[in-house]
């Protein structure tokens, strides 16, 4: 509508092609296409003063060559209408596919890996499963020096070579096996002494293998107990023979992370040269840079040698002092054992004594009472007889005496007496008096079991758990 207002009334009339007095956007823009071919062609000239309308005709033309959408915008929908044609059409059956016959391949086994021919060979090749065969099942002793290698044990080979999973395998079947003083002994055992060389000089001189595996393997040997200022025979120990290599990761954790380095920085070879002497010569033979960090971080230490001397002295005096003070309360703790053993068993049998003793005399005191009580329940049964009271009791209860004499005589238990009414009468008064005999002595057992009382067994527990209690 805006585009309408900016056009002149002329014009406007020159853009009504029907001449309906109604100006329509497509009408508009057919006669600026116009205008654009009619200044392109240089031989065809329109007057302005004469205008000319389009015709019908000529705007269907026009407005046919004018597309109604950009160009991008034509492929675009170009591309949906395709799009919405193919998943319109139905697919085709798929055909079956003749799948070829799989032919079935059996794998060749895999070739078992290459025997060592010995166990040095499995320990310089680095060979684990060949060592641990070797030490397992063919029973090689693991300290064994290989005499045609100039006494090289297995560690050193593995420690020459760099073979740190070897050397990891070497010290736990030892520590397994052995124990921890014999790891002790075993990484700082020398091939022989001719060059007493330890596996931790064996890495520390050997070029082979990589660095960071020989690394592995000297601070496994100085975790197990290795000795860093152990000399071979040129008197050279770890650091001399570390500097004269200018390895500096090596001579940096000797120094930094060890006790001993302070001692091996001190100390002098056969040449009198410490290991700063040999960073020294090396560098100024070769001056790279690892000789001459080799030799400044030397120099530092051997610079504070003297303070950390005094620290490790310190230390050791005071390792030293609780070392004795755990042995002196150890001792005390095996003596105050010792003791409390002894002083329980001596209490024990003095207990037992102590029991037997009471025991034997409440016995002795009982049969005594009893056999008095059982004295004079007779006599006063006897004397009961001659009374009255007592023969009169004789006279009713002699029948009964007679018929149970003659049942035993009838049965052979008894002879026959002469006088079987005498015998009766004496047989039932026997009768009567070992009756209140007997009577007595278990009344005065009851008696006297009441005022003395056995000690019962739980008595007993207690009072030796008070003896054992007190002995701790």
């Amino acid at each position: 509508m805006d585009a309408n207002r900016s056009l002149s009334f002329h014009t406007l009339q020159l853009a009504d092609a029907d001449g309906d007095n109604a100006v329509t956007s497509k009408e508009i823009r057919a006669l600026h296409l116009h205008r654009q071919l009619s200044s392109a062609d240089t031989d065809i000239v329109v007057a302005p003063s004469q205008p000319k309308r389009l015709s019908s005709a000529a705007l269907a033309s026009i407005t046919e060559k004018q597309s109604r959408y950009a160009p991008w915008l034509q492929k675009a929908l170009a591309r949906m209408e395709h799009s919405k044609a193919t998943w319109k059409e139905p697919e085709p059956a798929a055909k079956p596919v003749a799948h070829p016959r799989r032919k079935i391949t059996v794998k060749a086994p895999e070739p078992a890996p290459p025997t060592c021919a010995s166990v040095w060979d499995a320990a310089s090749t680095g060979n684990v499963d060949e060592v641990r065969r070797f030490l397992e099942v063919q029973k090689v002793d693991v300290f064994a020096h290989n005499e045609a290698d100039g006494g090289r044990t297995l560690l050193h080979v593995a420690s020459w070579h760099g073979q740190v999973s070897v050397v990891m395998f070497l010290t736990m079947f030892v520590q397994a096996t052995k124990g921890l003083d014999a790891l002790r002994l075993f990484v700082n055992c020398i091939d022989t002494a001719y060059s007493r060389c330890t596996p931790l000089l064996e890495a520390c001189r050997s070029r082979k293998g990589a660095l960071n595996d020989k690394l592995k393997i000297i601070k496994l040997l100085v975790l197990y107990g290795a000795t860093l200022e152990h000399q071979d025979a040129h008197g050279d120990n770890a650091l001399h023979w570390s500097a004269r290599h200018s390895v500096l990761p090596i001579v940096r954790y000797l120094v930094k992370e060890t006790d001993a380095a302070v001692f091996a920085v001190i100390t002098d070879n056969f040449k009198l040269q410490k290991p700063l002497d040999v960073a020294k010569r090396v560098m100024e033979t070769k001056a790279t840079s690892s000789a001459v960090d080799v030799y400044n971080l030397l120099r530092l230490v051997y610079r504070e040698c003297n303070i950390r001397l005094k620290i490790q002295y310190g230390k050791k005096i005071r390792l030293h002092t609780e070392a004795e003070i755990r042995a002196q309360r150890n001792e005390g703790i095996v003596h105050a054992l010792d003791s409390a053993r002894i002083w329980t068993a001596r209490a024990d049998a003095l207990w037992h004594a102590s029991h037997d003793g009471a025991e034997a005399h409440r016995n002795a005191l009982e049969a005594k009472l009893l056999d008095e009580a059982g004295k004079e329940a007779v006599g006063k049964a006897q004397l009961w007889l001659e009374t009255k009271d007592g023969k009169a009791w004789a006279k009713k209860e002699l029948p009964a005496a007679l018929e149970e004499l003659k049942a035993l005589v009838q049965d052979g238990t008894l002879p026959k007496p002469r006088d079987l009414k005498k015998a009766a009468a004496v047989r039932l008064g026997e009768t009567y008096i070992a009756t209140q005999e007997t009577d007595t002595r278990e009344q005065m057992r009851k008696k006297f079991t009441r005022d003395h009382p056995l000690l019962e067994s739980r008595d007993v527990d207690y009072y030796k758990r008070l003896v054992a209690s007190a002995s701790r």
